[in-house]
């Protein structure tokens, strides 16, 4: 008999790409969505929608009844201030969690979406690793290290849970990189660099996906927590070398200093306090790029999880920007490297 996964947050840029692998290996795929949202989320695919919010306790025992395992990736990722993020991502993640050990007993497996900026850039440059004491540095990133805490007690007596910190994640469907891409569609790239520059990991949304079941099925990897990574530290040169890969030709490259990147911080949280919209670029942001190193080692991943990234930067990024032009997002690249079916 098939598998039954509850995805939370399957609607979402990274739960979409999960659910995709969920459904190619045979999975019964269920998503909670919230009442308010319109629209078939789920085009073409095979999945059973159920109704259900995290700010509240009601239906979530019913959504989660029957399932085998268990993948949180909802959450906020942008919100107005500490409460905001609160509501969603712990006190979400403990009252789905508690759900599970409530209503479904022959769960094998909660797996918590967490995020590198639990626990925060790396000091010296060197990749951090789980047996660090965590620093995050960010609104967001302290509440997803909360969201990690509350789960031993929420679940105690239920299933094992297993917590995967990814870095940043680009890909088809994702909007946070866009406008780095409608820049270079346009023929220059913005690179953000201090002094120095600034190095971080970076994964596509389908490495990331195939880590999760990874940590979903493995037995070394109960109550355990892993970073996923390429141990490749990119910098926005490299960024930018990919973009002109994609698009076929040199882009001119405009340096956004410190100064800069602080000033449009500020007006875009101005902003966003006049017109009442989150935004998810402001200063909390901006201090995460401004970090210098956000590296992070995967070799517990790679030990217990029998996991490692397939899709190079260049590859990767190509695919991106062919998606978002086929989606209508952007003009067509002069050049795209892969071709990728929007539907």
């Amino acid at each position: 008999m098939k598998k039954t996964a509850l995805v939370t947050g399957g609607h979402g840029f990274l739960g979409s790409h999960l659910v995709d692998l969920l459904l190619e290996k045979g999975f019964a795929v269920r998503c909670l969505v919230r009442p308010d949202r319109e629209g078939d989320l789920f085009p073409d695919k095979d999945v059973q929608v159920v109704s259900g919010d995290l700010r509240h306790t009601k239906g979530l025992e019913d959504a989660v009844s029957g399932v085998d395992y268990v993948f949180h990736s909802a959450g906020l990722v942008a919100a107005p201030g500490p409460s905001a993020y609160r509501a969603v991502n712990i006190d979400g993640t403990r009252r789905i969690a508690t759900a599970v050990r409530a209503a479904a007993p022959e769960c094998r497996r909660f797996v918590y979406v967490s995020s590198q900026a639990a626990a925060g850039p790396s000091r010296d440059g060197k990749a951090i690793t789980e047996n660090l004491d965590p620093h995050p540095i960010t609104h967001y990133g302290r509440s997803k290290l909360k969201g990690e805490q509350v789960l031993p007690r929420a679940l105690e007596g239920g299933p094992p849970f297993t917590i995967l910190r990814p870095p940043a994640i680009y890909g088809p469907r994702d909007e946070a990189l866009l406008p780095f891409f409608r820049a270079a569609a346009r023929g220059f790239v913005p690179l953000p660099d201090g002094p120095d520059p600034r190095v971080f990991n970076l994964l596509h949304a389908r490495d990331v996906a195939a880590g999760l079941l990874a940590g979903a099925l493995s037995p070394a990897a109960e109550g355990g927590t892993y970073f996923l990574s390429d141990a490749i530290g990119h910098t926005y040169k490299n960024l930018a070398e990919a973009l002109e890969e994609a698009f076929g030709g040199q882009l001119r490259r405009f340096r956004i200093t410190d100064l800069l990147l602080d000033f449009a911080a500020i007006a875009a949280d101005e902003l966003a306090g006049l017109t009442g919209r989150v935004s998810v670029f402001g200063r909390q942001k901006a201090r995460e790029i401004k970090s210098r190193w956000w590296l992070c080692s995967p070799a517990a991943a790679g030990r217990d999880l029998d996991w490692a990234p397939c899709i190079g930067l260049t590859e990767g990024i190509a695919e991106t920007a062919d998606w978002y032009r086929a989606a209508g997002l952007l003009r067509a690249p002069r050049r795209a490297r892969v071709r990728y079916d929007a539907s």
